[in-house]
């Protein structure tokens, strides 16, 4: 296994190409939602999820013209969010992840975002990840 840093173009190739299979499928969950990382070691990071059926099928480095929301976030908070040490709910409601565009979206993100199946993949990242 090759070590990716959080948030390179490695780490954001790696998140555009789980296992399609091993996502849970949930017909009624689309989401595209556009990231911006302020403050990563390589400086401000713009990047994006693409949510279809409940399961991510594109992910990456840039902008989405038609992203139904955008999350705003210190390099620190996403850090502590994909580790499992900062709960989804609590850093929506708190503002460490800032939210704007479709909130109703929000909750399909959620769905997604905390879903077993979406946290054993993001866990493999992690282990390879040097945080």
């Amino acid at each position: 296994m090759t070590a990716v840093e959080f948030l390179s173009d490695a780490y954001l190739d790696e998140l555009g190409r789980p296992n399609r299979s091993e996502q849970a499928e949930i017909p009624h969950v689309h989401v595209r939602v556009q990231f911006h990382a302020i403050g990563t070691p390589n400086g401000d990071v713009d990047y994006h999820l693409v949510v279809e059926r409940g399961a991510i099928v594109e992910a990456g480095r840039g902008s989405l013209a038609d992203s139904d929301l955008a999350v705003r976030a210190s390099y620190r908070d996403l850090l502590a969010f994909e580790s499992g040490e900062l709960h989804a709910a609590t850093a929506f409601v708190t503002g460490r992840l800032a939210v704007t565009g479709n909130r109703a979206k929000l909750l399909d993100l959620m769905v997604v975002l905390q879903n077993g199946n979406y946290h054993r993949f993001t866990a493999d990242l992690r282990e390879r990840a040097p945080w």
